[in-house]
This record gives structure tokens, C-alpha cells and sequence, in this order.
């Protein structure tokens, strides 16, 4: 496995190299370069139209569903909202995920979108720390017109970011969340850091879902959760014409 045969970055210091943009483009081909903790350079090359970072192919499930990835993708050249949102993690994550979810269980996002929709139409109560104000207006404008049908009254909508963000999260009860899905942007709140706190919230026999998890920046998070239940899932996502991970923790 990839992710053994390397040290996870402490930092956002990962930055993305192309050689011939047009043809990575094409083929998804990216190199992730990295500073270790002991000055040593690191790096990962992979091409994401075929495996995730760390090497796994597609799932069969995903491959089966591309003609609805396609789509997906077309839809969102019109609005980023779908006209039946999903969360933005692999395929066979969703299909785990819709079996977890029940009405009346308590989410937290870290990152919201299509996923924030999602959780309130089938009845969670969630909770969503966005760091875009644009955004985050955006979804509540889509629940505003559909109410009923997004149970807007459901939702506690955060714009905040960074150290705010993290402080906001470290004053939710311990052991009172029943899923937590940790996709935000590293550039405005780390994912690790939303992992360290968030993985205390979640109550005994609850999930904590990280998306993106072969991505390097993504690893010591990743690390905190060693020794848990985990389920993994390598495959393409609705929106997106690349291989991915997302990856479940059972607490």
C-alpha cells in the first residue's frame, strides 16, 4: 500500500507538479511533492482516471455507474446544486452511507453542499461548518425554496473557517453526534485538524467519514483513528470523472 511506503505531510505543505498540463489533464496524472518532519522531499505520482492515490482501481460498483457520473457531471456545468443531491464521495461510500442514516440522527459536516441536502432530506438534524459565505447562502436559498422537502428547519448552517471553526467544534458534547462527514477545503479549515476534535464527538457505535482519504494531506488524520472499525472505498464519485477514497470509522 502507498501510504506505507511513505511519511504523511504534517502541514499543507503538499503542492501539486505537471509536466504536460494537456495530457495530465486528460489522464488525471498529478505529482504530490512533500517536505517530511525530518527535511526529507517526498513524492506520489498517480493518474486518478484510473486509481486513487494510493494505488486501488474503481470499484466495480462505480465503473457500473460512470453513464450517472457523466450525468451528474453535465448537471453541474448548469448549477452546482443536482436536481437529487448526493454527497460528493465515492459511489459505494454513499450506498453505506444511506443505510446509516436514519431520521432524527444528529450530523456534522465539515464542508457543505450537495451532501447538506442530502442529510436533511432524508430527516438528519445538521449541523454545517462552511467557510464560504457565497456558498453557504447558496444552499440555504435551494432549502428555502424546498422547505418541506429539505427540512430546512433541520439545519444549523456555520460560516466559519480555521482556528474559528476548530473552536466552534471543540465546544460540541463529547459522545453526542451520530455521523460525522469531514470534507472540507484544506486550504480554509484542515481536515486533520477537524479530526482531532471531531472524532470525540462522535457517539459509541457512530461514524466518522473522511473523504479524500488517500490524498497524502489527508493521512495524519487519517493515523488518529488507527485501531477503529474502518471501511474503505476506492471508486469514482457523482461529479467527478476521477478515482477517489472515502473512508469510514466506525467509533
Amino acid at each position: 500500500m502507498i501510504r506505507q511506503q511513505h511519511t504523511a505531510p504534517n502541514t499543507s505543505n503538499v503542492t501539486a507538479h505537471y509536466r504536460t498540463p494537456v495530457v495530465d489533464q486528460l489522464l488525471g496524472r498529478t505529482t504530490l511533492e512533500w517536505t517530511t518532519d525530518e527535511g526529507e522531499k517526498e513524492h506520489l505520482r498517480a493518474s486518478l482516471r484510473f486509481t486513487d492515490y494510493e494505488g486501488n482501481l474503481p470499484s466495480a460498483y462505480s465503473l457500473m455507474r460512470l453513464p450517472y457520473v457523466v450525468k451528474t457531471w453535465f448537471q453541474t456545468r448548469k448549477s452546482p446544486i443536482l436536481p437529487h443531491p448526493v454527497p460528493f464521495i465515492v459511489l459505494d461510500a454513499i450506498k453505506f452511507l444511506d443505510k446509516i442514516v436514519q431520521p432524527g440522527m444528529s450530523v456534522v459536516e465539515a464542508g457543505g453542499g450537495n451532501s447538506t441536502l442530502w442529510f436533511l432530506e432524508k430527516g438528519a438534524k445538521v449541523t454545517t461548518y462552511e467557510h464560504s459565505a457565497e456558498w453557504a447562502k447558496y444552499i440555504q436559498c435551494t432549502m428555502h425554496e424546498k422547505p418541506m422537502r429539505f427540512h430546512e428547519s433541520n439545519s444549523k448552517m456555520k460560516v466559519m473557517q480555521g482556528e474559528a471553526a476548530v473552536a466552534d467544534m471543540e465546544l460540541i458534547p463529547d459522545h453526542s453526534i451520530d455521523v460525522i462527514l469531514v470534507d472540507c477545503m484544506n486550504d480554509f479549515t484542515r481536515r486533520n485538524d477537524c479530526i482531532r476534535v471531531l472524532m470525540n464527538k462522535v457517539k459509541p457505535g457512530g461514524w466518522l467519514v473522511l473523504d479524500n482519504s488517500d490524498n497524502p494531506v489527508n493521512w495524519v488524520g487519517a493515523e488518529y483513528l488507527e485501531g477503529k472499525e474502518m471501511h474503505r472505498f476506492s471508486g469514482f464519485a457523482p461529479m467527478g470523472l476521477f478515482v477517489c477514497q472515502t473512508t469510514f470509522w466506525k467509533m
